[in-house]
């Protein structure tokens, strides 16, 4: 995910993004580790979902972290998102998620994220006068009509913060990311038939060969790959880090919300951390357009994460937020 500024239309699907909501394109596919749906989909007025990892078949996708990684649909409507959620899952018929597009919140009950607690911070977005305001504004604003709605309301509910997965000072989620990488990218690379790039560390000296063109001065580094590439962990510290960070994720933050308020949602800024939490839980996480900055025109969005393999209840969700919030 990438984001830096207001205008950005953030990533790192951002071309998926963008061709949908200007024409180019009816429907697209993106993919997403960590909010590169979620984020572009926000910023371009569009329905999407990353599901449950598995869901889809993650064969062909570029990885980042098998554990993370999923293709999701890129959609105006949340019909056209059910359908393409369909052929992406390859669902029969009878198993549709069309079935789901009942318009209706029954059986939705929803606890909120405070906005200003779960947006990123201003070294991810440039701040902009009046902007935030009109964000929680209009959030606040949403928040208010969908209590009068759904069969239960959360509002401002204590979500554990991704910083809790941090053990030892160590940041769990950005190790077995880069852990992950190191692997699944590797094995990507020597599964190509025909490419002069077999490690990460021949994408790492072809960049700097070609530097002219690959490494720009707009865009010179490429700090991700070399922090992959020295990334040592051993398989014990690895699953201690990766168990700490789903116990967390789910047992003290996600499961918790859900039973001790009695929901099955919980909603939040689509330009935040739910996406995080939902990456680290494991669990289905959705974006709904709500509105236009009057700084620039740019759209914002809304987040909805769901239980693990409640996509059918984030469809109805996006099917109720569409007739309630219409573009």
């Amino acid at each position: 995910m990438f984001l830096t500024r207001l205008k950005n239309p953030s990533g790192s699907s951002s071309g998926s993004a963008v061709g949908v909501s200007a024409g180019y394109a009816p429907i697209s596919v993106g993919t997403e580790t960590d909010g590169s749906l979620l984020c572009p989909a926000g910023r371009a007025a569009l329905y999407t979902i990353k599901p449950t990892i598995g869901l889809i078949p993650q064969h062909g996708i570029v990885p980042m972290s098998t554990n993370f990684d999923s293709a999701g649909p890129m959609t105006k409507t949340s019909h056209d998102l059910a359908v393409l959620l369909d052929v992406l899952a390859s669902k029969s018929p009878s198993e549709s998620y069309t079935k789901s597009l009942t318009g209706s919140w029954s059986g939705i009950s929803v606890a909120t994220l405070n906005y200003s607690k779960w947006r990123y911070p201003d070294s991810f977005i440039k701040p902009a006068d009046g902007a935030e305001a009109q964000i929680l504004k209009e959030t606040r604003e949403a928040y208010d009509l969908i209590k009068t709605k759904v069969d239960k309301f959360v509002d401002d509910v204590d979500l554990v913060t991704v910083d809790s997965f941090d053990l030892e000072g160590k940041n769990t989620l950005d190790i077995i990311t880069m852990s992950d990488m190191k692997r699944d990218l590797t094995a990507y690379l020597q599964d190509l038939g025909e490419s002069e790039m077999r490690t990460i560390t021949d994408i790492i000296e072809f960049n700097k060969e070609h530097a002219d063109k690959e490494l720009p001065p707009h865009h010179p580094r490429q700090d991700t790959f070399i922090k992959c590439e020295n990334q040592n962990v051993s398989v014990t510290e690895y699953d201690r880090l990766f168990t700490h960070m789903r116990k967390v994720a789910r047992d003290s933050g996600v499961e918790r919300v859900f039973q001790t308020h009695g929901v099955n949602v919980i909603i939040g800024p689509a330009d935040g951390f739910i996406s995080t939490m939902a990456t680290s839980g494991g669990y289905p996480v959705a974006s709904m357009p709500l509105s236009y900055l009057d700084f620039n025109g740019r759209p914002f969005g809304l987040a909805a994460l769901a239980g693990r393999h409640q996509e059918a209840l984030l469809v109805q969700l996006m099917s109720a937020w569409e007739a309630t919030f219409p573009a």
